[in-house]
């Protein structure tokens, strides 16, 4: 028996049941006597037997991911501009971030202390054991919350870059590569498009991934004579157009509290 891969099966539920939605290949044989293949998706009514929703055809949903996609795309010399400014931005990331973490470590270093010399009292004898339990309780989970945050941090200053510019090319080429690429491609940017995917009156809604919404805001924000000029222009140029910058300024900061969503999954297309 042939297994049939598809494209969209998977992430889809039903707007009206709730119920995963499926895939189903169909063959047609049209009247010049040649077969052809249609691949309709549809709710298992797996919830809901009764379930009203019909099948909706896979080139509509390839239709509607295509029109999401575009909504979404952003033009090359942003791209180009955009990852400039956060190289830029990157380097003064790094250096305030090792400035933290260089306090942390300390915090943590001097909670680390606390804990021997608490336990070193108790082995004097100096706090009895009720009191060694309580205080010991409390400096543990304290070492526990600073130790989180120093891998944070660490982690941080490693991935900033890499899951903002993950956006970029994303945004920038995923459209082309959706339409012209092949199944493997089509699945794999269906599946890291968002969340949310929902299926209802032949109509396929996702909420996009806010990594590549805040990519697209902060691109209808910037005027594109921005991307023609010198990096010392621009300055000067963003600085006249105050309006705008502190979009900017906070867009660009916030890729880092951001970073932690599903857009670090996102292949990048270049």
């Amino acid at each position: 028996m042939q297994k049939h891969e598809f494209a969209f099966r998977g992430p889809i539920r039903c707007g009206e049941c709730g119920a995963m939605v499926t895939a189903e290949a169909k063959k047609k044989r049209l009247a010049n006597g040649t077969v052809q293949r249609y691949v309709y998706y549809h709710c298992t009514k797996r919830r809901n037997p009764t379930c009203s929703q019909r099948s909706i055809e896979e080139g509509t949903v390839k239709e509607q991911v295509a029109t999401l996609l575009e909504t979404l795309e952003i033009l090359p010399d942003f791209k180009d501009w955009g990852l400039a400014r956060l190289k830029e931005m990157h380097k003064q990331e790094v250096k305030d971030r090792e400035h933290i973490y260089g306090s942390q470590r300390r915090d943590y270093e001097a909670c680390v202390q606390r804990i021997d010399g608490l336990v070193e009292m108790r082995a004097n004898k100096e706090i009895d054991a009720v009191t060694f339990q309580e205080k010991q309780a409390k400096l543990l989970h304290e070492k526990a919350q600073l130790l989180a945050l120093l891998k944070d941090t660490d982690r941080r200053i490693e991935k900033w870059l890499e899951v903002a510019e993950k956006g970029f090319n994303f945004a920038d080429r995923a459209e082309y590569a959706f339409t012209h690429g092949s199944l493997e491609a089509k699945k794999e940017i269906f599946s890291q498009l968002g969340s949310n995917y929902v299926l209802k009156d032949g109509k396929l809604t996702i909420s996009p991934d806010i990594l590549l919404v805040a990519i697209k805001k902060l691109s209808n924000a910037v005027h594109p004579a921005m991307f023609k000029l010198e990096p010392q222009k621009q300055t000067v140029v963003a600085a006249q157009n105050s309006a705008s910058m502190p979009l900017r300024t906070d867009w660009f900061r916030d890729l880092d509290s951001n970073q932690d969503i599903q857009v670090q999954n996102l292949k990048s297309y270049h």
